[in-house]
This record gives C-alpha cells, sequence and structure tokens, in this order.
C-alpha cells in the first residue's frame, strides 16, 4: 500500500473518532442540563409549599384559638397555636368588693405612725403556728426602721393568701404563718436601698419588688405608693403585689394583657403597666384554668421584661 493510501485511511480515522466524541460530549451535556432545570424546579416548588398556608380562626366568648394548616401536595399539617386571648370582665361593683377582706387592714397596710423601737436590723412576728407538711409554710421579717406592724402585716398576707378567690383555690393547700426556722418561703418587707441589695442580680432600681429564689421582697416605696396604673387605690395594688410575688413562687410567669377593658391578670407586671387592662389583684385566670382548664396564657409583647 502506498504513503498516499495511508494517509487517506489515517484522515478518515481521524474524522470519525472526532464526530464520535462530539456526539458522546453532547449527550453527556445535555443529561447535565436537564438534571440541573430539574432541580431548579424542584427548588422552586419547595418555596411554593412554604408559602402556601390558609389560616382559620375561631372566637368564643372566653377565648379565640388560631388555627394554622399548611398542605402540600403529598401531606397536610395542622398547628394548634395555644388559645392567646382568655378575657375577664367585671363591673365595678364587683372591682369594688374584690378589696373586701376578712382582715381589712388593706387601706391602712398596716403602717404606724414611728418606726419600730429596737436596736435590731429585723422583727419577726409573734404570732406564728407550729410547722405543718400539710400546709404552705411561710415566715416574715420585717426592716426594723420601716414604721409597720409586723403582727398585722403577718396577718394580713394569710388572709389574702388564704382567701376564696386567692392562691389556695389553686394549690388546694391553706398558707400559714411560722418562724424562719422551717418554711417553704419567705416574706421580707425592706426599704428601697435593701431591697436592691436582696433582689439583686434582679433590678429594681429602689422601685420595685421582687421575688428572689425563695424569698419575696416587697419594696416598702411601693407598698404605701402603689403604682401609677392604680391611682389612689392602695386596697387593689397590695392585694396584686403580695399575690404576684406568691404566684412566682407558685411557678407561675409573667403574661400580658388579654384585651383592653379586661381585668388585668394577677402575673401581669402591673407595677410597670396594665397594658389597657382593668387592675386587679386576684389571681381568677390562673383558677379559671385550675378550675377547668381553660389555657389563660396571654402573649407578652415583644419588648415586655
Amino acid at each position: 500500500m502506498s504513503n498516499n493510501s495511508r494517509l487517506i485511511i489515517l484522515f478518515i480515522a481521524i474524522i470519525g473518532i472526532a464526530g464520535l466524541s462530539y456526539y458522546i460530549f453532547s449527550e453527556n451535556y445535555l443529561e447535565q442540563q436537564t438534571n440541573i432545570q430539574s432541580e431548579a424546579e424542584v427548588e422552586t416548588t419547595t418555596t411554593t409549599l412554604k408559602n402556601s398556608t390558609t389560616s382559620t380562626s375561631t372566637t368564643t366568648t372566653l377565648m379565640e384559638t388560631t388555627t394554622t394548616t399548611s398542605t402540600t401536595s403529598t401531606s397536610t399539617t395542622t398547628t394548634t397555636i395555644p388559645p392567646n386571648q382568655t378575657a375577664i370582665y367585671a363591673t365595678q361593683d364587683e372591682i369594688n368588693n374584690s378589696k373586701k377582706i376578712s382582715y381589712d387592714y388593706l387601706q391602712s397596710g398596716c403602717k404606724k405612725d414611728e418606726p419600730n423601737n429596737t436596736d435590731e436590723e429585723w422583727i419577726k412576728p409573734l404570732e406564728v403556728s407550729a410547722y405543718d407538711e400539710n400546709k404552705i409554710n411561710f415566715n416574715l421579717k420585717i426592716e426594723s426602721i420601716l414604721e409597720l406592724k409586723v403582727d398585722c402585716i403577718g396577718k394580713l398576707i394569710t388572709s389574702i393568701l388564704n382567701d376564696s378567690r386567692g392562691w389556695i383555690k389553686v394549690t388546694e393547700k391553706e398558707f400559714q404563718l411560722v418562724d424562719n426556722v422551717e418554711s417553704e418561703f419567705e416574706f421580707i418587707f425592706a426599704t428601697p436601698e435593701k431591697t436592691d441589695e436582696l433582689c439583686y442580680p434582679l433590678e429594681t432600681n429602689g422601685i420595685y419588688s421582687c421575688r428572689n429564689e425563695q424569698l419575696i421582697i416587697i419594696n416598702f416605696f411601693r407598698w404605701v405608693n402603689g403604682a401609677i396604673d392604680f391611682g389612689s387605690d392602695l386596697e387593689t395594688y397590695r392585694l396584686y403585689l403580695i399575690n404576684h410575688e406568691v404566684g412566682h413562687i407558685l411557678e407561675w410567669g409573667h403574661v400580658g394583657c388579654p384585651k383592653e377593658g379586661a381585668l388585668a391578670p394577677v402575673m401581669m407586671q402591673q407595677s410597670k403597666s396594665t397594658m389597657g387592662c382593668e387592675p386587679y389583684g386576684w389571681p381568677i385566670y390562673e383558677i379559671l384554668e385550675k378550675e377547668f382548664g381553660i389555657n389563660t396564657y396571654s402573649y407578652l409583647p415583644d419588648n415586655d421584661n
């Protein structure tokens, strides 16, 4: 075979190999493009499904429940948000009657005209009960420079906690005042400066009371002055102050105002603001939840502390 013939055959072979390579490359390229397009379609579909939701709401007299339903082509998921609007209302007469308790010293606040005559930093009540494991036992001490009657305060707190509108309806156990040897928690009435010290690391800034572990520290400034939203109604404020802090001992957290004009839940921070609710001092929402199983949780605004 001549050299020219060999060159012609080699040239034809090269052309054939090039054509085959082009065909294979084109097939792979098309397959890759198809795969890329399919992934983009899946991604777009997923985004669309995430945005496809249907919301319905049901309203009753006591609470509103919002139900959100998300539907896809293969499954349906329903999420029920806990009821967040349980609102309780009362007439002015009912609110006035809420201030009447068996030991009628809410208005005076057990104040007296002179400091306690002692060199001790703290004074403690003389009238106490023996520890009883079937009851909830608390003790009490008052900073001696405060013009407060310690035995009067002890009876007042006991009267509030054991009232049929009080925490006894939730705990189903009676509260009693004992000495400080054995007790579940302690009430301390203190000056603003001492309150800040005992509440630390909580920031009470000389104007708030607190619950710190098993201590309830009542700021004397608040006890005698109340709070802005209560106006001159010190009786309701003192009911609120005692019941709010004991609520923390019983592991209830802060809540918001369920509806404007409704009674403020006792676990609202009413010393700061009642947020449009009517100031109120009894744990009526918590009793409702305990006795009827109605979830009285109300959402706090994002900026609430």
